[in-house]
């Protein structure tokens, strides 16, 4: 076989490697690895698929998928059919989605089932699935020239429509060259692939070491969002080369303890590199490893180059650098466009083939940064940075001319964000502005009146930007500073309001509203709080809660009896609860919320859709879910329902049936008609199938009930399969796989066997008043109920609540909860002697009715995240006789702390993973991931 030409073209160099190295492993990931002959036969195979579509030269075909195998075969298939990618990550907002497929009119837009767009978006969307026989019949590609465009890009644009930036393959060369020729690869070395796919640097990452016959590991969003488990894929999968962005590289560096791995090659590219940041990475990475500053944008991208270990200076600005290649020139211009001399300031313009080929379908916004000067052939694109040229040929980054800043490694452009802003119906006025605290950058905006909520203001951004582009801090003013030309004075605001709360103080409606928020920002560390501030968003927790309340007692000199411990459930802003407080100090009697599930937002949304209620868990409460809510992307609403056992206003001795109706009328108080949203976690499982089902029967739409690990429902006796799916976990594998045997026989019985769908008897698990005192005295004098409550109180709060068995070995029974109380007490001095009580009464009882609750057959779909082990299936199998659509998928856990091992030694270790899941890192954000697709 004769191998092709590459000349500079991605497909054809792409087939070249193919024919040189068949048989190595091209790409892989967590499931799945495939050797560069399978991938070029699934290419060739798509690629085929898409020319009997139409799809041929010249069409522009958006990629709709996540970072997978699935997305380096789109690419390589469009590229070879002679068309033109264009990334759309599904993290886009549907909002701007529409707005870029209405403006671009793309030939076909590609997407699967795990990422959907919505079939209004586009009139010419191709999914995966349905694409059928491969046709066979059309005449080979001729292959295309190196200067068709390969990619369209999406970047932040002043006009309120995302720019796009088109730029051939030829473009992109010039760094993979560099790379080749001054760092060249060996057999024994594997990259990553985990940047945003609308950027350069995907792309880098992707043909970089693809190119070269080396392995590329795709790592997932779940995994990268979180900082730790990111890292340790990079160790564990012994990556040799990293391409990051500086303010993350930051953020890794500011973990206590971190180590750095052992890397060939570190490049920081996407933003200037502080003389700070650049001393850290020296001191930190090992002497071996290779560290560059590259600098670029979409439009030029990886220009010039910097050898940090070659050119650091301690106290001296880092330079960018000189050109990656002969035939890129930099040159740095005054207003005149006239070379400045040596050691002057001027604007940065780039020429050569690193340049874009012009904006999509926009000539006069190319023509607009794009000019050509005397000695150099070809256009030369205007960076509008400031640089100034340095003696021996380097250049020193100054600063930017027009509003375009980089966040984070994304460019925004901060007009846009001021037109998104513009578009709140209260908004007069306002400023967008960056501040820059030395390691990273974040964006403050100013708005006049400074009567609109902070709430309404992050509700019409979220809808319209991705999430790097929203602001951090907003602040409300009566009028924006001017300078004397009349321009809005933004250095100003950027001197007075940096760090400042999200909304000015003068806008508390009362000094209680202010006293509120100042106690809330001290004991939950969080800045800014403002009157609309919602406890559950700006760090509120189940536990920390008393602490709060009890602060704002002595600060009102209010006792229990008026502020009790449920008010910041009722009253959960700033401003109502200042009101509230307001009311108690003139005399009026507390209400009493006897009786009723307390609600509790756990994050804000777009109220016109509606939200995710999430079940307080055994405990009654809901710090189960903090991590989970923090890493979830939605702009749905979520909504925890707690149980108001924990102040004593619920009947416990009252059987599930009543609980559940008493779950049931505090959800349909807050949304009286679906569709519902619900997920229940654990012992909540069995609570969040009942509400599902009753909703059912009341003829109401459920569009996602979502269990997450409901282990050990409806086992209550040999009879049931939830018994024996709970002891195959601790059986030999033989006996094991007889269990799961018998569940796989079980589904195949038809449902109408299977019990109907009526709901539990309302007195089902009833206890008399001696019952209920019996099983109080059980849960608080049993040795192992009292440690595995100490530990999952420290893994759901954080704080030191763990009690070990050698702390219960000395004293009686009796002192149990003598002991937990006294390590509260330490961990967290406000929460009462009563609440630790019922704490761990409601825990012993939500256990009890979920291992008593039996199943029945549902008629709509069930969802279930089941940790990833050698059990995976028994969930499956208990399930699926009732369920007619069951939805079942696994999720792996990450690497554990040696304190979180500690603590979950105290459970049997077949089961261990279960009570660490929703603690887990890897679990929550690929979790996170998974619900963030099924809530659009």
């Amino acid at each position: 076989m004769k191998s092709p030409n590459a000349s500079c073209r991605l497909d054809l160099a792409f087939d070249q490697q193919v024919w040189r190295t068949p048989d190595a492993i091209a790409v892989y990931d967590a499931h799945a690895a495939i050797t560069f002959a399978e991938l070029k036969a699934r290419v060739d195979s798509l690629q085929r698929s898409l020319r009997g579509r139409g799809i041929a030269a010249g069409s522009y075909v958006g990629v709709h998928l996540q970072r997978s195998l699935d997305y380096v075969v789109c690419v390589l298939a469009i590229l070879k059919a002679n068309a033109t990618v264009v990334p759309l990550p599904p993290t886009y907002p549907e909002r701007r989605l529409r707005e870029i497929l209405a403006f671009a009119a793309l030939d076909a837009v590609l997407d699967d089932a795990t990422t959907p767009l919505h079939p209004h978006s586009s009139d010419c969307i191709i999914h995966l699935s349905d694409l059928g026989k491969v046709n066979d019949t059309l005449d080979p590609v001729v292959p295309g020239e190196p200067e068709q465009p390969a990619f369209v890009l999406c970047s932040s644009g002043s006009t309120g429509t995302p720019k796009m930036i088109v730029r051939s393959h030829r473009s992109f060369f010039h760094r993979l060259q560099w790379t080749w020729d001054n760092h060249p690869y060996t057999h024994d070395e594997v990259c990553c692939q985990k940047s945003h796919m609308a950027t350069t640097h995907a792309i880098y990452e992707l043909f970089e070491p693809l190119l070269r016959g080396v392995p590329l590991c795709m790592i997932s969003d779940q995994q990268v969002q979180c900082i730790e488990s990111f890292w340790e894929t990079i160790r564990t999968q012994r990556i040799s080369r990293l391409l990051i962005v500086p303010s993350l590289l930051q953020a890794a560096l500011d973990i206590p303890g971190f180590v750095a791995p052992t890397l060939r090659v570190l490049v920081l590219m996407g933003e200037h590199v502080p003389t700070k940041l650049a001393e850290r990475v020296l001191a930190t990475f090992p002497a071996q490893t290779k560290v560059y500053s590259i600098y670029g944008s979409t439009e030029a991208s990886s220009t010039l180059v910097c050898d940090i270990r070659a050119n650091f200076r301690a106290g001296a600005e880092l330079v960018l650098g000189t050109p990656t290649a002969p035939d890129i020139q930099a040159l740095v211009l005054a207003a005149d466009s006239a070379p400045v001399a040596v050691g002057e300031v001027g604007v940065l313009h780039i020429a050569g083939p690193a340049l874009f080929s012009g904006y999509f379908k926009d000539p006069v916004l190319t023509a607009s940064v794009t000019t050509t000067t005397p000695g150099v052939d070809g256009q030369l694109y205007n960076s509008h940075d400031q640089v100034r040229r340095m003696a021996h040929g380097e250049l020193a980054y100054v600063g930017r001319v027009d509003h375009t800043v980089k966040i984070r490694g994304f460019r925004v452009d901060l007009q846009e964000v001021e037109n998104a802003l513009m578009r709140h119906p209260e908004v007069r006025q306002c400023a967008v502005m960056v501040v820059d605290n030395g390691s990273e950058s974040s964006l403050l905006a100013c708005v006049v009146p400074a009567t609109i909520t902070q709430h309404s203001l992050y509700a019409v951004l979220r809808e319209q930007l991705p999430g790097y582009m929203v602001p951090s801090t907003v602040i409300g003013l009566d009028r924006l500073p001017l300078t004397a030309s009349g321009k809005v004075d933004r250095q100003h605001l950027l001197t007075r309001h940096a760090g400042r709360a999200a909304t000015s103080a003068d806008v508390f409606p009362s000094n209680t509203a202010q006293a509120v928020a100042a106690v809330w920002a001290a004991l939950l560390k969080y800045a800014p709080v403002g009157p609309e501030s919602s406890f559950f968003e700006v760090g509120g927790t189940s536990l920390n809660a008393f602490a709060v309340v009890q602060h704002l007692r002595d600060a009102f000199a209010l006792d229990r009896q008026q502020l009790g411990d449920a008010c910041i459930y009722q009253y959960q802003t700033v401003s109502t609860l200042a009101a509230h407080i307001d009311d108690l100090c003139h005399g009026a009697r507390p209400q009493t919320s006897a009786g009723k599930v307390i609600l509790s937002t756990l994050k804000g949304g777009d109220t016109a859709l509606p939200p995710l209620f999430v079940i307080a868990s055994a405990g009654g409460t809901l710090g189960a879910y903090d991590k989970f809510v923090r890493a979830l992307d939605t702009r749905r609403a979520v909504i925890g329902v707690r149980d108001p056992f924990l102040w004593g206003a619920r009947d416990p001795a009252a059987g599930f049936g009543h609980w559940i109706a008493s779950y049931l009328e505090a959800i349909r108080a807050h949304q009286p008609s679906g569709p519902y949203y619900l997920l229940a976690y654990s012992s909540a499982g069995a609570f969040g199938y009942e509400i599902a089902q009753q909703l059912r029967r009341q003829n109401e739409e459920v569009a996602l009930l979502a269990l997450v690990d409901p282990l050990a429902m409806d086992r209550a006796s040999k009879a049931r399969f939830g018994y024996w799916a709970l002891q195959a976990r601790f059986m030999r594998a033989p006996l094991a796989r007889v269990v799961m045997l018998g569940g796989w026989l079980r589904g195949l019985l038809p449902r109408w066997l299977r019990s109907d769908g009526r709901s539990a008897p309302s007195d089902d698990t009833g206890l008399s008043q001696e019952q209920f005192a019996q099983a109080s005295t059980r849960s608080l004098t049993s040795k192992e109920h009292i440690l595995a409550l100490s530990v999952l109180l420290e893994l759901n709060s954080g704080l030191a609540f763990a009690l070990g068995a050698d702390d219960l070995s000395q004293v009686a029974p009796a002192n149990y909860l003598e002991m937990l109380l006294a390590r509260a007490k330490n961990a967290a001095p406000e929460v009462s002697r009563e609440m630790i009580e019922n704490i761990a009464v409601q825990y012993n009882l939500q256990v009890h009715a979920h291992h008593r609750y039996r199943l029945r057959r549902y008629d709509s779909k069930v969802v279930i995240f089941d940790t990833k082990g050698p059990c995976s299936g028994l969930l499956a199998a208990q399930f699926r006789p009732y369920v007619d659509d069951l939805d079942v998928r696994e999720i792996a856990l990450g690497k554990p702390s040696a304190r979180t091992l500690a603590l979950a030694g105290i459970f049997p270790e077949n089961i261990r993973s279960h009570y660490l899941s929703m603690r887990d890192e890897t679990f929550v954000h690929t979790l996170a991931g998974e619900l963030t697709g099924l809530l659009r």
